[in-house]
């Protein structure tokens, strides 16, 4: 698929052009040949050692990571270093070491996420690499870290975080798709009174829920979108009610006024964020996911359009591979990178992507059932976290070329073309096929 991307309409000789060393395809090759090598030897080194090893190896990162701010920037990232004609990306290595120290951790029975300093250290073995990631520019590689947290949750990280954490992400994306945040102060005094007249009253709870709907029906048809005045008014409401159930359930009154006034701050926070501390170019791509039609079409959300036209001229079957025609003129930019995806839903069809996709499904599949049958915790959470990295990259990498997620710098795992990235994949998974080799020595 590189190789396709990368291939020019007037070329003729194929063959030894693939071993060309100048093109991306060329390096590709000498990456896989070099991923394979330290894949192999992986298998040779005795399985105790890695988690023995697992905090220096993160540590090290940690200060590969603090290094590379120094180097000089590209693509207004200070990501590489630079050794020859060749570029490593210590990002991508840092999923690797994260892997293994969050498995090291939370392999020790003192370090189960029951108390909130064992919670602490875990986030923090996990948002520390996130954060010199962050400070480099690189959002794409920032946001895989988030991954993580399907493991912390398959070692029993507390649910309600997640639904927090979920409620939060809801708000971000309604406070950037409204043009006003009133409706959204409108909706969150709704929902805390609906919460309070649940909750609150035991007898009689349907007869009141059914008045307050009738309410809101009333005030919304005298105050046909005067979202500010409808505010006011169920907040007034929010407030009585908070008061009235204050004596007998404080708890209850306090999270419904509380969250409402928490939540109502945080959507003035993001509204402030992204309008006066994000960039031109950073705000165009959420915009270019949340509101494209105030984006221009030849400007930030050319991208995206070429990349769903690639895709969808395909059709079923696909035109053959070499003969994607958008491909061969690059219309997509980056397409032997971030929208590889591109290259096969052209030349290969409806047929390939879904080919594509069921393959990284069983691949996904494949690691949880090792996972679970693994002995020792270290082995399973690490195989956790492989299925996470992977599932993550191809969801937000897939997503961001048919514009269901924003455009982020994400590679399609063992598909795009990057010695770091190939590398730290082929790691991950030859790690855990030695695991899983050894879990029956565990208790030997």
């Amino acid at each position: 698929m590189i190789f396709a991307a990368e291939h020019q309409a007037d070329s003729e000789d194929l063959l030894p052009s693939l071993f060309d060393m100048s093109k991306d395809y060329g390096k590709q090759l000498l990456f896989i040949g070099i991923s394979l090598a330290l894949g192999f030897i992986a298998q040779l080194i005795n399985f105790k050692f890695y988690r023995r090893i697992a905090p220096v190896f993160y540590v090290l990162i940690l200060a590969l990571l603090v290094a590379v701010l120094g180097t000089k920037p590209i693509k207004g990232a200070t990501s590489w270093f630079s050794l020859g004609g060749f570029k490593f990306q210590p990002s991508e290595i840092a999923k690797v070491a994260t892997c293994l120290a969050l498995a090291s951790f939370l392999n020790l029975p003192k370090n189960k996420l029951k108390t909130l300093k064992a919670k602490l250290k875990a986030l923090s073995i996990v948002l520390l690499p996130m954060g010199l990631v962050l400070l480099q520019g690189d959002a794409g590689s920032t946001i895989v870290f988030v991954s993580f947290l399907f493991v912390l949750l398959r070692a029993g990280m507390d649910l309600w975080i997640y639904i927090v954490g979920a409620i939060v992400v809801l708000l971000s994306i309604l406070t950037l798709v409204v043009d006003s945040p009133a409706p959204l102060f409108f909706m969150l005094t709704v929902v805390g009174n609906i919460s309070l007249l649940y909750f609150g009253k035991q007898r009689k709870r349907q007869q009141f829920l059914s008045l307050y709907l009738l309410f809101v029906l009333l005030s919304y048809g005298l105050l046909p979108a005067d979202y500010e005045h409808m505010m006011i008014l169920h907040g007034f409401l929010l407030v009585t009610l908070g008061l009235f159930y204050f004596r007998k359930k404080w708890r209850l009154s306090t999270l419904a006024v509380g969250g409402v006034f928490l939540s109502g701050i945080y959507i003035l926070s993001v509204n402030y964020l992204f309008h006066n501390v994000l960039k031109n170019y950073q705000q165009e791509r959420i915009l270019v996911w949340l509101q494209p039609e105030k984006c221009d079409p030849l400007g930030a959300l050319y991208n995206v359009n070429q990349s769903k036209y690639a895709i969808g001229s395909g059709t079923w079957f696909g035109k053959g591979f070499l003969n994607g025609e958008r491909t061969k003129l690059d219309y997509v930019p980056e397409q032997s990178t971030d929208f590889i995806f591109c290259t096969i839903g052209e030349e290969w069809g409806f047929l390939g992507t879904t080919l594509t996709l069921l393959l990284f499904l069983a691949l996904l599949l494949r690691i949880i059932y090792i996972a679970e049958r693994q002995r020792a915790l270290f082995s399973r959470y690490y195989a956790y976290g492989v299925a996470s990295i992977l599932f993550f990259h191809v969801f937000v990498n897939v997503g961001m070329t048919v514009g269901l997620v924003p455009v982020t710098g994400i590679p399609l795992p063992f598909f795009s073309y990057g010695g770091s990235s190939l590398l730290s994949f082929i790691l991950l998974v030859a790690l855990l096929l030695k695991f899983d080799y050894c879990r029956l020595l565990v208790f030997r």
